[in-house]
């Protein structure tokens, strides 16, 4: 099968060089300006002169704005294609027309489940992307799976230990979480997340009763228990709030998914029962163990990953 691809770090530094003319022209005609005629030339000849230096610095003008648009064409050429391959091409094929090996390298953001041409054609006739056909479960365990090894693997920084976050100040707990939370926006390919954790001061925290936090879908939000920050109480470990964040985060998921089912890993069964159990959802203060079994909080506990 005949392949096409364009060479966009070529292209990257090709539009760098021209942009890079671009200013040395603009230079050159900032220096043609200062150019003091009267000085070296006698009258006479001087409104001649001065009309020619006129029309040198209208040109290399001319000449700088010409090449810093087809700079920055040749950038927005670039990056167009980088998008629409992506999008487009992010299938390898097989030689066999009617067989497809799927990528999934890219399970962060999740998920496309359609073959290399139907994509291509999909995004020409811009297919309405209810018809797309549905992730398989076990390629759903698949992106799971991964997200949680890039989880445990980002916890294992020094930054992340029991250690660190014992000599801590509360300011700088906040930063950790912070950090944290920006990983794990990025591991699990969430795009409409407000990255910049809320504080709640006045969510419960005593020695029987905690609320960590919770994940708000309307304005698309985590907010955290601040008072948690400071110390831990009977068996409550503050530094359990790193849990939090990837059980929150995974709220946000979950809607994400529901919302823009083509764009995550998660199988049609799995968004259906989801969108149903958020309609239906169990609140922890009506019904303890109605809420631990509910779908939506066995899988944001399975993303608690924790030291």
């Amino acid at each position: 099968m005949a392949q096409f691809r364009a060479d966009i770090s070529g292209m990257k530094t090709t539009a760098a060089k021209i942009v890079t003319l671009s200013d040395e022209l603009y230079q050159m005609k900032k220096e043609m300006r200062s150019i003091d005629v009267k000085n070296v030339i006698s009258d006479h000849s001087f409104d001649e002169l001065q009309e020619a230096l006129n029309q040198i610095i209208d040109h290399l003008d001319e000449q700088a704005l010409e090449a810093s648009s087809m700079g920055d064409a040749l950038k927005q050429i670039a990056e167009c294609y980088r998008t629409a391959e992506e999008s487009i091409i992010s299938t390898k094929f097989t030689s066999d027309a009617g067989n497809t090996n799927k990528n999934f390298s890219s399970t962060e953001r999740g998920t496309d489940k359609r073959s290399g041409w139907t994509k291509f054609w999909d995004w020409i006739l811009r297919k309405d992307p209810d018809k797309y056909d549905t992730t398989s479960s076990e390629q759903e365990r698949a992106a799971d799976e991964k997200m949680k090894k890039q989880l445990w693997k980002e916890l294992g920084k020094k930054e992340y230990s029991q250690e660190n976050w014992d000599k801590s100040t509360v300011a700088e707990r906040k930063k950790i979480l912070q950090d944290y939370m920006n990983e794990v926006i990025h591991i699990y390919g969430l795009e409409d997340v407000e990255k910049k954790i809320q504080w709640g001061s006045d969510l419960p925290y005593t020695d029987s009763t905690i609320t960590w936090g919770y994940y708000n879908e309307g304005d698309h939000t985590v907010t955290l228990n601040e008072k948690a920050l400071s110390d831990s109480k009977y068996y409550w470990k503050s530094h359990d709030m790193l849990r939090t964040v990837g059980h929150e985060l995974r709220h946000a998921y979950q809607h994400e998914a529901i919302s823009n089912p083509t764009d995550y890993m998660v199988s049609e069964e799995t968004i259906d029962k989801w969108e149903d159990n958020f309609e239906n959802y169990i609140s922890f203060d009506d019904d303890h163990e109605g809420y631990k079994s509910q779908p939506v909080e066995v899988d944001a506990r399975n993303f608690e990953v924790g030291r």
